[in-house]
This record gives structure tokens, C-alpha cells and sequence, in this order.
């Protein structure tokens, strides 16, 4: 059964000590795997998500969508719901500060929402030409509504550290690895942890083949539901 799976670095001289021109752009990014089957086996399963990201001088926005849906036998046994819109204002070549708004919904989790407003600040701490990596850290307002009737409904203020690093293999070919820490300062057994690792290989010049493996831990899991989740996706990624 595939899951959705749903994550950069050198230091540069300070930003106003560079004269560029505004670097403005926007970049589409989507990706879609399936899989069925019949016979002595019932499975159908579909993951499809996209990335819009833009850049308008000192600032940088990113919008993401990602749905994992799979039936067994007719009846549905997975369904993820992720999305999220940020934007990052650079305050130098290496720092922004940046804003986050992530949705997510989980039925199988026992999650019927969950929404989560972040700032904070991020920071690249070392780059060369094949590896970058950067850290992150702020503050979060979270609301949370569980399934009823055994669903919790929680309003939490808490915070995020994470760390995303970024190996290129080649021209196009890449793996990053994210990692992110994401406490309950109300409750502190309430400790979410995301890992998140994905493998890019190019077939064309805008084509690309897609691994990613998630690992989602929830450290107070809503009632009868486990703490760990493991994610897998394969597909196909294309970028405009």
C-alpha cells in the first residue's frame, strides 16, 4: 500500500552588500503516483500533490497540496489531506524570517483537522556545491479537532524546530532529508516529530522520478490510535 509523503546552504556576504537585479520568479511542481490491482487482490491507491513556488524580490512565497487516498476491497483505508502557504521575507543572503499556515486531516489517525500558524526564523548554516543545509525555529498556534466521539478538540500554543538538508547527486538528481520538532508547550508528552527523506532522479529535463519515505510520531496519539505512522510514495514529478 503507498502513502503519501509527504523539505536547503554556504554563507554568503550579507545582502546589502550585494547589487543585483530582483530575482522574480514562479516555478510549478507536481506529482502523481497510482497503483491497482485485481485478482486475488483489491487495491487501488492515489497520491497527487503540487508545489507553486514565487519569488518577488526579498520575498518568497510557497504554496503545497498533497492527498493520499487508497480502498481495499471497495472500502477506503487511507486518507491524508496535507497543505500549507508560506512566505519568507530575506533580512540577509542567509536569513529570513518567514510565516507558515499548514492544514491536515487524518480520519485513519483519528485527525479530522488540524490547523497551525508558525513564525519564525530560518538560517543557512553551510553550503558548498553539492550539499546545503539550513535550521529553522519559531513559534506555533495550533487548534486541533479530533473524530467524534473519542476525538479530542485541543488550542495549544507550542513551537517548531526543524532542519532541512539538501545533497545534490547531479545536475538534476537530488536527496534531502527534513527533520522537525514540533512540542505542545501546554502538554509536554504532546510532542509531534516529522522525518521526512526523498530521492529525486531526472528521466527528462523536466521530469523526474520520486521517492519519499515519512515517518510521523505523535507523542499523545488521539485515544486507540498508534504513535507512529510510516509514509511511502513513488511517482512521477514534474517541474515547469
Amino acid at each position: 500500500m503507498l502513502l503519501v509523503l509527504a523539505s536547503l546552504l554556504f554563507l554568503n556576504p550579507p545582502a546589502d552588500t550585494i547589487t543585483t537585479k530582483p530575482d522574480n520568479s514562479v516555478r510549478f511542481t507536481g506529482d502523481a503516483g497510482y497503483v491497482a490491482t485485481s485478482g486475488n487482490s483489491s487495491v487501488q491507491t492515489l497520491n497527487v500533490g503540487y508545489k507553486v513556488a514565487a519569488k518577488v524580490g526579498s520575498w518568497a512565497f510557497n504554496q503545497q497540496f498533497a492527498v493520499v487516498h487508497g480502498k481495499n476491497r471497495g472500502a477506503t483505508v487511507t486518507a491524508l489531506w496535507r497543505g500549507s502557504i508560506r512566505a519568507d521575507y530575506s533580512l540577509s543572503a542567509t536569513t529570513t524570517t518567514y510565516g507558515l499556515l499548514n492544514y491536515e486531516r487524518n480520519i485513519f489517525a483519528g485527525l479530522d483537522s488540524r490547523v497551525s500558524t508558525v513564525a519564525g526564523v530560518s538560517a543557512v548554516v553551510a553550503e558548498d556545491e553539492r550539499n546545503r543545509l539550513a535550521l529553522e525555529a519559531g513559534v506555533s498556534l495550533t487548534a486541533q479537532r479530533g473524530i467524534a466521539p473519542r476525538g479530542r478538540d485541543l488550542d495549544f500554543l507550542g513551537g517548531r524546530a526543524a532542519t532541512s538538508y539538501l545533497h545534490r547527486l547531479g545536475p538534476k538528481a537530488s536527496f534531502t532529508q527534513l527533520v522537525e520538532l514540533l512540542p505542545n508547550f501546554r502538554e509536554s508528552e504532546d510532542l509531534r516529530v516529522n522525518s521526512e527523506s526523498t530521492l529525486l532522479a531526472p528521466i527528462t529535463r523536466q521530469i523526474g522520478l520520486k521517492l519519499s519515505f515519512v515517518i510521523r510520531y505523535d507523542g499523545l496519539p488521539e485515544m486507540g490510535f498508534m504513535t507512529t505512522d510510516r509514509l511511502f510514495t513513488s511517482g512521477v514529478q514534474v517541474t515547469l
